[in-house]
């Protein structure tokens, strides 16, 4: 089929938005991971975003290839069927935690407007379940909307806070680390291996020119890159003021109005939404082989279970449960990383 130019920005769109959860548009995220350790995490960036684009690539040609409906079908393939049934309930249940932790801090998210923190936990849940409605086409659709627009205003907020505190630091360089960054970066890539594993493994029917998958990983991975440069040089700037608060972001925002403020908190909601889509997405594909229901209705059925758990509370949930698959998500990076080397006589 033909290569086209618009299906490529879809698929980056989606990459992107599967990748920028609460963690990386709040600036938390960027700043544990690379601002931490001084001026050197700017190359650590770059690390980071090469890891993450030949994985990228790797998931979208193996589910091209293959055909294949979901995560455990391309894990087969990269790690063999017999660990991949292993693996299968262990990313299950890190997605089902992942999603909690997403209803949790929209939730907590609609409690620091004002609401409350129930309407916040079914918000999500009814806009998830309308996008889930529309398949791939409603996931595809909705990262090619809200991507682009979160992007930019992360962008913006980045460019303004430099423009107004000029764009080389006078008072000289940042603060150096004793640690090497680039341990950090490849930890960062493997953090969002096991979303991204989840939704791109659907997208494989979806893809009509090899040609289209490159684009997407370049794209996506510039974007991202970019975001990260950005929002890391610009917290450099105020490192002494980081630790003061909970959303990094904030401390480049001290004299913006009020009205400012509540717009960028929209925008973290939209970070949680996405990530929160493409977590159920990926588990919605996965048991619907087991399962002969809708999509949608697999989908809102584990929403509606995940309400009740929501009230363990964010950053408990948080705290506890991203730690426990740190070295599976690093195991998965690797092999995938090695893929096109121990599979490169079949291909």
């Amino acid at each position: 089929m033909r290569f086209s130019l618009w299906h490529s920005l879809k698929l980056s769109m989606t990459i992107v938005g599967t990748t920028i959860g609460a963690g990386f548009a709040s600036g938390r995220e960027i700043w544990e991971f690379f601002g931490s350790y001084g001026r050197s995490s700017n190359w650590s960036i770059l690390l980071a975003m090469a890891l993450f684009f030949t994985a990228s690539l790797v998931i979208l040609f193996i589910s091209w290839k293959k055909q294949t409906r979901h995560y455990s079908e391309v894990l087969s393939h990269v790690i063999g069927s017999r660990m991949a049934k292993g693996f299968d309930g262990i990313v299950i249940l890190f997605l089902l935690s992942s999603t909690l932790v997403m209803v949790a801090g929209s939730g907590a998210t609609f409690q620091q407007w004002g609401g409350s923190f129930a309407w916040g936990v079914w918000t999500m849940v009814v806009a998830v379940v309308f996008i889930l409605l529309f398949d791939l086409k409603g996931l595809l659709s909705m990262n090619a909307i809200l991507i682009p627009v979160m992007t930019a205003v992360l962008i913006l907020v980045c460019v303004q806070f430099l423009s107004n505190h000029n764009w080389i630091d006078p008072t000289g360089s940042p603060s150096f680390s004793t640690m090497p960054a680039w341990p950090s970066a490849i930890t960062y890539a493997a953090f969002n291996m096991m979303s991204l594993l989840a939704v791109l493994s659907t997208l494989g029917k979806q893809v009509r020119h090899g040609m289209e998958i490159w684009l997407a990983g370049i794209i996506s991975s510039s974007a991202l890159g970019l975001i990260a440069a950005l929002y890391n040089y610009s917290l450099l700037r105020v490192e002494d003021l980081v630790s003061q608060y909970e959303i990094p972001l904030f401390a480049l925002m001290r004299s913006y109005s009020p009205l400012w403020v509540m717009a960028i908190s929209f925008i973290l909601w939209l970070a949680i939404y996405t990530t929160a889509v493409s977590n159920i997405h990926g588990l919605a594909f996965r048991l619907s082989t087991m399962f002969p229901l809708p999509r949608w209705l697999i989908g809102g059925g584990i929403l509606v279970l995940l309400v009740p758990l929501s009230r363990l509370g964010f950053t408990n949930l948080v705290t506890f449960l991203y730690p426990l698959y740190g070295v599976l998500n690093l195991f998965i990076l690797t092999m995938l990383l090695l893929y096109p080397l121990t599979h490169r006589e079949r291909a």
